[in-house]
């Protein structure tokens, strides 16, 4: 009989033994739970890459401490910033060209992603975010860009050398001149784009060369005189004749 009760309290034991086992298992699948970590995004794709490592393994971390900068580089998101002038000119989903110092001979394209609703108040700019398609994954985070958004576009403009442009009276305008009877004529103009030492302007009349300095020396109906086409090709800077 007391045989008997000895194997049954060693069977009790054993159980009891079995049971901590257990308990110790789940306690170290939960401390194996804590220190495997996991990261999410949304979307489709199934594939990151870590773009820079904030700990070393092995370290002992508090609970919030970034470990891992993990970044999409197709499409990569470009970062720019706009004032005023052409803030209300953007609109998402506009189509955006730009040049790196990595690749300065290609152009990559995307698209106008998001617009920042407030503007800084240090830099009075607000921050736009690009979307941009990245072949090959050559763009890497942190490169500068020069982008290139197409605000407005207006067929048939008549462009002028910014040069060209002069005042009378308060009015804005230019010299057109007539080379037949060697006068120039004066034009008021509507001011419109201004880019790359030229302006878009609007008004009647617009046709012909125009007259680029000395501006202040004429007035309408002013007699001039036109040096040799071959002086002029060889200035192509100034004269404006080869827009």
């Amino acid at each position: 009989m007391a045989n008997q009760l000895v194997k049954h309290s060693l069977l009790e034991v054993a159980r009891a033994q079995v049971m901590r086992g257990k308990s110790l298992l789940e306690a170290a699948n939960i401390r194996l739970g804590y220190s495997r970590v996991t990261a999410d995004w949304p979307g489709d794709d199934d594939q990151r890459l870590v773009a820079e490592r904030y700990v070393d393994e092995g370290q002992t971390v508090s609970a919030n401490t970034p470990l891992l900068l993990i970044s999409k580089l197709e499409p990569i998101t470009g970062i720019v910033h706009t004032t005023e002038k052409d803030y209300a000119s953007l609109s998402p989903g506009q189509p955006v060209s730009l040049t790196t110092d990595a690749y300065p001979t290609e152009i990559f394209y995307g698209k106008v992603d998001r617009i920042s609703p407030v503007f800084n108040k240090t830099t009075r700019q607000a921050r736009i975010e690009l979307a941009i398609a990245n072949p090959g994954l050559r763009l890497k985070p942190g490169m500068f860009i020069r982008a290139t958004v197409d605000v407005r576009t207006i067929p048939n403009a008549t462009l002028v050398p910014e040069m060209a442009i002069t005042s009378r009276r308060d009015q804005t305008g230019v010299f057109i001149v007539n080379e037949k009877d060697l006068i120039v004529s004066w034009h008021q103009v509507t001011m419109g784009i201004i880019e790359d030492r030229y302006a878009q302007v609007e008004g009647n009349g617009l046709s012909g060369r125009v007259v680029i300095l000395g501006q202040h020396l004429l007035d309408h109906g002013s007699k001039i005189s036109i040096p040799d086409q071959k002086g002029i090709e060889n200035n192509p800077d100034t004269s404006g004749n080869n827009k």
